[in-house]
């Protein structure tokens, strides 16, 4: 009842103050008024305290993690026992209300901190290096429409939008072939950020390959992939997997069936006649090659062959020797590399001896260029 008694003697102070004010000025503005109280004339009197406008603000609710010793920029309203600052009345205000003059500020940290207000915040900023799924329904538009094969920088349109890949427009004499209009001068720089921003993965993925692949690369990076699907060279077995898992497997369970070999070694294998082909496996590295064997109306036939992923076909050498008690013949190649090997004839880079010759030694060294695993 004290501090309500006292508020209401303030309000009828600071009204009397401002009806002392208001007749001052009618005196100025007429002279004839009576001056029978004891006021003092208005050039006598001290100048009226003004009041200080300030726009009022919701008050901010402040979350469990925000304390004054945390933030130095929240700073506590008066109660309703002070006055405020410019001679502001503040009334009727709870102790426990805290204003944070920068709300920017208060806003960043209650987002930190987890905690959501009705203050507006601002959308976060999107990354431009993030990933998000696209499933085209028609992959062909990522291709030229003239030769079918995939965009790639740079790319060309004319004035009625149709694109083609700057091999085509050369080809085409700067001609749209869709409409006859020039192409070849104004590059359609949407369709080339898309062709280049678009990863796609590798058809071996399920076997080891992780490599994201920009689309027009997709080709030629699984002509080379090492994680091409390889199939077990026994007829009988149905093992397929990665060329790794594959040695793996050939080692374990058909060791009997491979002849062994140390790379960059000279080593005899013996082939009866009518065996077809010997199977080869290196003792480290476990590389599985192919002795092919035949009978032709000419004379015997060998070359090598290896089983595994493209990325080999310049891995390996060898050279192949067939020696008899008068001669020696031999050949320096490369072999054949295939992810899924069968029994063939030698058809190219082959080793030819007559048929007459029945007794021989054939002798194989194989050089590997880098180190396969």
């Amino acid at each position: 009842m004290a501090d309500r008694s006292q508020n209401m003697f303030r309000r009828v102070q600071a009204s009397a103050s401002m009806a002392s004010a208001g007749g001052g000025q009618d005196e100025a503005e007429n002279p004839m008024v009576n001056r029978s109280d004891n006021r003092l004339p208005r050039f006598a009197q001290s100048a009226p305290q003004q009041q200080m406008f300030q726009p009022s603000r919701a008050p901010h609710r402040v979350c469990p993690s925000c304390t004054v010793e945390e933030d130095e920029n929240v700073i506590p309203l008066e109660s309703d026992s002070n006055l405020g600052s410019g001679g502001t009345l503040m009334e009727d205000v709870d102790d426990d209300v805290w204003i944070d003059y920068d709300l920017g500020q208060h806003q960043n940290h209650h987002s930190d901190s987890g905690y959501s207000s009705s203050s507006p915040v601002s959308s976060p900023i999107r990354d431009p290096t993030r990933e998000i799924p696209v499933v085209f329904t028609d992959p062909d538009v990522l291709d030229c429409p003239i030769c079918l094969e995939p965009f790639r920088s740079p790319i060309y349109q004319c004035q009625n939008g149709h694109i083609a890949c700057s091999c085509c427009c050369t080809k085409s004499n700067h001609k749209c072939p869709s409409c006859c209009l020039p192409i070849g001068f104004n590059r359609c720089r949407a369709m080339e950020k898309l062709v280049n921003s678009i990863t796609v993965d590798c058809e071996n993925k399920e076997y080891g390959c992780t490599e994201p692949l920009i689309y027009h690369m997709k080709a030629q990076h699984e002509q080379v992939c090492s994680h091409t699907l390889c199939f077990c060279p026994l007829s009988s077995c149905r093992f397929t997997g990665s060329y790794v898992n594959l040695y793996v497997h050939f080692r374990t369970h058909h060791s009997s069936s491979a002849t062994s070999f140390i790379f960059n070694t000279t080593f005899n294998i013996d082939v009866r006649i009518g065996q077809k082909y010997v199977i080869l496996q290196e003792q480290n590295e476990r590389v599985i090659f192919i002795l092919n064997h035949d009978i032709q109306g000419h004379g015997r036939v060998f070359n090598v062959d290896c089983v595994g992923p493209n990325v080999f076909r310049t891995a390996f050498a060898y050279k192949l020797s067939v020696r008899c008690s008068e001669t020696c013949f031999s050949i320096k190649s490369v072999p054949e590399v295939s992810g899924k090997w069968e029994q063939h004839t030698p058809n190219k880079n082959y080793l030819i001896i007559p048929s007459e010759i029945l007794r021989f030694t054939i002798e194989l060294r194989i050089k590997k260029s880098f180190l396969v695993w």
